[in-house]
């Protein structure tokens, strides 16, 4: 397969290649990893080593120059991946707090519309107030 692109769409593919990898794999244990995942995003580190000019042959660049590339790229996109996680975090806290406050088991039609709305005004404070709004209590 040929794909045609401009050297700041390549750039922006690796970009994303990164950041698709990276949510793949970045939480699992290295027996857990992805490879298949792993493997498509090297194949193509790969060929940035060749954009660049520094190879000639695939088979010659190291894992190391491989690393370099990937490194580059992440400085790229750290902006975007701590905004990301930062969301998701935040998102996921605000989901649990308000699975807290109204157990799925026990809810029905107009609790669960309750449920709902105190997770949209948990990320809203998350948002406003971030992790200070949280107070952790000892049930013991």
């Amino acid at each position: 397969m040929n794909i045609e692109l401009e050297r700041s769409d390549w750039e922006k593919l690796l970009q994303l290649v990164f950041l698709g990898e990276y949510a793949v794999n970045a939480c699992r244990m290295p027996q857990e990893i992805r490879w298949e995942h792993r493997a498509v995003a090297q194949k193509l580190y790969r060929m940035q080593c060749l954009q660049i000019g520094k190879f000639s042959d695939a088979d010659a660049i190291e894992e190391n120059e491989i690393a370099d590339v990937r490194d580059r790229i992440y400085d790229s996109v750290q902006e975007y991946l701590a905004q990301f996680e930062q969301d998701v975090c935040l998102e996921k806290l605000a989901e649990m707090l308000a699975e807290r406050d109204y157990p799925a088991a026990d809810c029905d039609a107009r609790q669960m519309l309750a449920r709902e709305r105190a997770e949209q005004v948990y990320k809203t404070k998350l948002r406003k107030e971030g992790i200070r709004l949280i107070r952790l209590e000892d049930d013991a």
